[in-house]
């Protein structure tokens, strides 16, 4: 606007009263240039910063030109005066500088260029502060440069003013922009108080317009002055004093707040210690009956099927013992599954309790194991009418502990057979991979719900509708001895598409 005053010659733009003095081009290019280093400098990117940084150096050395016009020869300075265009104040010239110099300081490292910055930008903000107020005061000597018929146009000091402050906000976390702007009661109260400064200055001002167009008592007017000072500087100490107050006791609440959670937290920590003493005594009789059952069970279930062997013998001799016998191999059958069930107890009592389950591993031949798994529920297939298919690389071994993958098969056997309807076909497939054997068991069934899928492998776990069909171990201990192997056991599934459990 000022650079557009003095081509059409305009003194609004250039001077804004008539008498007051003007903002010189070069004033205006050289705020132009500080206002662009600032945009700069705020921008988020490494390029604009490193952009401000040289727009910053400009406005330095720009400064230095306006002020080596007021030293050397007269007849150089006149020259180079003329060559300008026209003498900057040396107010503005030097406010310019100081703004130049913080700007460039602004992203160096170390306390005392901070602190420089620092200086610099509060320097120039109360310079240009002490000409606005001697503007205000119609103070001549602040703003005119004496004997020379130059000064700081009021425009332009008020933009240097607004320049100083920003290169303050550049760093609003260091110096006293940080103090006022600090989240804490320190910086709300100095926000509080900030309005408190123009009191003063406003107060003055009213007192020397009134002495000055009026005939009062000078002495009436500055009490007065005084009275009114108190009185404002009175209600923002109220008001700040009122809002540290309220905080006080916000922060006394939290205090209070924080006291009972963490009496809560204790309360909580006292009933979990008690809930871990009591699960700890839980667990450990349920070792001792586990124990006892491990003891006393399995030893008379081992004579229950050692006696049902030699009467299934010996009525294999009588003629009649032929109607006794169905009922010989149910006592077995029954007495063989109290075993399954006293072992599947005890591994996963041990997999509860961290232990890993102990495994006798031997390399051994991949292929009649699974053949054999096949074989135990063969008579269950048939029964169903199920189709039981293989299809495994011939010479594959692996180093395993035989019964126990024996029974992790039997198990994911057992499952297919028992979920895959009537015609339908469960697949064992067994193939090499990185370092171990993958071994699938594939069944036509109706598959597994994606929700179910996760907690498969859950202690006790089992879908609503088929709970009834067995105690909810078996894939959980079959889980805990691949783990023991240092495999892995994975299940896919789609319902209506069937399931395949693999495992390594």
């Amino acid at each position: 606007g000022v650079l557009l005053g003095w081509a059409v010659g305009s003194v609004t733009l250039t001077r804004l009263v008539p008498g007051l003095p003007a903002m010189v081009p070069l004033t205006a290019w050289g705020l132009m240039l500080t206002a662009c280093t600032e945009l700069a400098l705020g921008g988020g990117t490494a390029a604009s910063r490193r952009l401000g940084g040289v727009l910053g150096l400009g406005v330095v050395l720009l400064s230095a030109l306006l002020l080596s016009t007021y030293f050397g020869e007269s007849s150089r300075r006149d020259a180079l005066v003329q060559a300008l265009g026209g003498r900057t104040s040396p107010q503005s010239a030097s406010l310019l500088l100081m703004l130049g110099l913080a700007l460039t300081l602004r992203d160096a490292r170390g306390r005392w260029a901070r602190r420089l910055f620092q200086a610099l930008a509060l320097g120039a903000l109360f310079l240009s502060f002490s000409v606005l107020v001697a503007y205000s005061f119609q103070e001549p000597r602040a703003y005119w440069f004496a004997g020379r018929g130059i000064g700081i146009a009021l425009h332009t000091d008020v933009a240097l003013l607004l320049l100083s402050l920003g290169a303050l906000l550049l760093r609003p976390e260091q110096g006293a922009v940080g103090a006022f702007l600090h989240a804490g009661a320190g910086g709300i109260m100095a926000r509080r108080l900030l309005p408190a400064l123009l009191v003063p200055v406003v107060g003055g001002v009213v007192a020397h317009q009134t002495l000055r167009y009026t005939r009062m008592d000078p002495r009436r007017v500055w009490s007065l002055l005084e009275v009114a000072q108190a009185a404002v500087l009175t209600w923002v100490v109220w008001r700040a004093a009122t809002r540290l107050n309220a905080l006080h006791a916000e922060q006394l609440r939290a205090e209070e707040r924080t006291r009972e959670d963490a009496r809560a937290q204790r309360r909580l920590a006292e009933e979990n210690a008690r809930l871990y003493a009591e699960a700890g005594e839980a667990a450990r009789a349920r070792e001792d009956v586990l124990a006892v059952v491990s003891h006393d069970l399995k030893n008379p279930l081992s004579t229950v099927r050692l006696g049902t062997g030699m009467l299934a013998r010996r009525l294999d001799a009588l003629p009649e013992g032929a109607a006794l016998q169905r009922h010989v191999a149910a006592i077995d059958r029954a007495a063989t599954h109290m075993q399954d069930l006293i072992t599947r107890l005890l591994d996963a009592a041990r997999l509860d309790a961290g232990q890993p389950l102990v495994m006798d591993r031997h390399p051994e031949p991949v292929e009649p194991l699974a053949v054999e798994a096949l074989a135990l529920v063969e008579p269950q297939a048939q029964d169903k009418g199920v189709r039981l298919e293989h299809r495994l690389v011939p010479g594959l071994s692996a180093s395993c502990d035989r019964p126990r993958i024996l029974q992790v098969l039997a198990n994911l056997l057992g499952n297919a057979v028992k979920f895959t309807p009537p015609g339908g076909t469960v697949t064992v497939t067994a193939t090499p991979g990185a370092g171990a054997v993958r071994v699938s068991v594939r069944d036509t069934g109706p598959g597994i719900p994606k929700a179910h899928q996760a907690r498969l492998f859950q202690r006790h776990w089992q879908a609503r509708d088929t709970a009834h069909q067995g105690s909810g171990l078996g894939l959980y201990i079959a889980c805990g001895i691949v783990t023991a192997h240092g495999g892995c056991l994975w299940v896919d599934s789609d319902e209506g598409a069937g399931t395949t459990f693999t495992f390594t």
